[in-house]
């Protein structure tokens, strides 16, 4: 159970706490923007500017996430996103426009911490989450995105009705500085063999990048699974994003532009998540990931074929239900294939994969929606058959050999895995490959012993098988 486990719960508390600020930061940076610029144009620029900042950070952010311990990155990037958030509110004193580049300016520097977070908050997860509930608490983090971020917003409407943006943001600086607090305070247990930190630590990290990600990469290129499967991750966040993007013009054309649908259909959202979340024992398994992902496709095809209010809340329900589904069978399965030592990497990896397939998806849906609402909903849903079509693929073709890769990396100079590495640590053929009933579960724990014939192991039995705005799967 989760309420046990100490680790566990703090985390979820502080993604909670987090997510409220972030929630309130989206919504409040758009707004001090827009009436310091009066052009929706600044917001834009600043998302397309983190997402280029992300694309520079994260291949040097995984190397280094797996030298240091976890705990600490994840609470001096909160505190490093307190210190930036605090200089834009002190910024939004100087009078007019003169500030608004420097704020553009910081605002991009959020993107650096929040990436780095989310490696270490994978390192985190994989090394110190139980694996009997692992998958259980990959969709919790989910749930407590979406229930802070909702929270958030609606704390913001009240933050607004007596104060400002600035002072909403204050609201956010406090967030980040308790997430930081709880994190550094919990008690960790695991060991992440990191040596002791030291300038010539990180500096030999920061050499070694390209060397390090060779090794990795190396490591697994017999395994095409693993790569489709971290390109598959961008596929839940594509849709979420898709569905953040579509909802306004939906509203617009079909409601008149009430701005209280937004609001409902996006908690819809939120709600399918939350539903999920009691299920995943059952419901996240390796042979449902094309269901899900096809379920998402549905869900665009309710929304595209239907002017019914009721159909489009149903098919918000779904998308949400879906989502989460299938992300958490994807991000517990690769924290679980990925060795110790490659864990921030890993996440480097998916999250990488998140950014590209928004950059090269989004334009396409986004122009598609340029003629109706419902063209860019049959856009999203042949972007999410393909994502099925991979799905399907992977739900047939994956098997867990975490002996055979840390065999390899027990050898200097392994590029690949050799054919004997199995026989030699008696590698565990897991439920859900061509060895045992299809999907019954992809998740283990990377220490399994052998398993003479399909059996379920603790972690399989227990699970069955991510920082965003509200209508997001959870932190991207």
């Amino acid at each position: 159970m989760l309420r046990r486990d100490p680790v566990a719960r703090t985390m979820l508390g502080a993604i909670s706490l987090s997510s409220v600020g972030v929630g309130i930061h989206t919504l409040a940076m758009g707004q001090l923007l827009y009436d310091r610029t009066g052009s929706p144009g600044a917001f834009a620029l600043i998302l397309t500017l983190q997402g280029l900042a992300a694309f520079c950070v994260l291949p040097l952010c995984g190397p280094l996430v797996d030298a240091v311990s976890s705990r600490w990155v994840y609470a001096l990037c909160g505190l490093g996103r307190a210190a930036a958030v605090l200089l834009i509110v002190v910024l939004a004193t100087l009078p007019g426009t003169s500030a608004v580049p420097a704020m553009v300016a910081v605002a991009v520097l959020l993107a650096v911490f929040d990436n780095v977070e989310r490696s270490a908050l994978f390192k985190l997860t994989a090394h110190h989450v139980d694996e009997a509930h692992i998958a259980r608490f990959n969709s919790m983090i989910g749930v407590a995105f979406q229930a802070g971020a909702l929270t958030g917003m609606a704390l913001l409407g009240l933050i607004l009705t007596w104060g400002t943006a600035e002072h909403a943001l204050l609201v956010d600086v406090v967030m980040s500085v308790a997430c930081a607090g709880a994190v550094a305070r919990v008690r960790l247990t695991a060991n992440e063999d990191n040596p002791p930190l030291s300038a010539r630590l990180l500096g030999t990290a920061v050499a070694g990048t390209v060397g390090e990600w060779r090794r990795m990469l190396g490591r697994y290129r017999r395994y095409r699974s693993v790569f489709l499967m971290i390109l598959l991750c961008a596929g839940d966040f594509v849709f979420a994003h898709a569905l953040s993007t579509l909802v306004v013009p939906l509203v617009d054309s079909r409601y008149g532009g009430r701005g209280g649908y937004i609001a409902a259909l996006e908690a819809t959202f939120a709600v399918g998540m939350i539903s999920a979340s009691f299920f995943t024992r059952r419901l996240v398994a390796q042979r449902l990931l094309p269901l899900w992902l096809l379920g998402q496709a549905a869900a665009a095809v309710l929304l595209a074929a239907s002017d019914t209010a009721a159909v489009h809340f149903l098919a918000f329900f779904l998308a949400g239900f879906a989502n989460l589904n299938s992300l958490t069978w994807l991000l517990t399965t690769l924290q679980q294939r990925a060795s110790d030592g490659d864990k921030a990497k890993m996440a480097s990896l998916r999250l990488l994969a998140i950014g590209l397939g928004t950059a090269a998806l989004m334009p396409v849906i986004g122009r598609s929606a340029t003629v109706s609402p419902a063209a860019g909903f049959w856009s999203l849903t042949a972007v999410m058959v393909l994502f099925a079509a991979g799905g399907a693929w992977v739900a047939r073709t994956y098997r867990a050999e975490p002996e055979e890769l840390d065999a390899a990396a027990a050898v200097p100079g392994a590029d690949g895995v050799p054919e004997a590495a199995a026989a030699a640590t008696g590698a565990a053929r897991l439920p859900g490959g061509p060895e045992g009933p299809a999907g019954e579960s992809a998740v283990a724990a990377p220490s399994a012993p052998a398993v003479p014939e399909p059996s379920r192991t603790a972690s399989a039995a227990a699970c069955a098988e991510p920082a965003a705005p509200a209508g997001g799967p959870g932190p991207r």
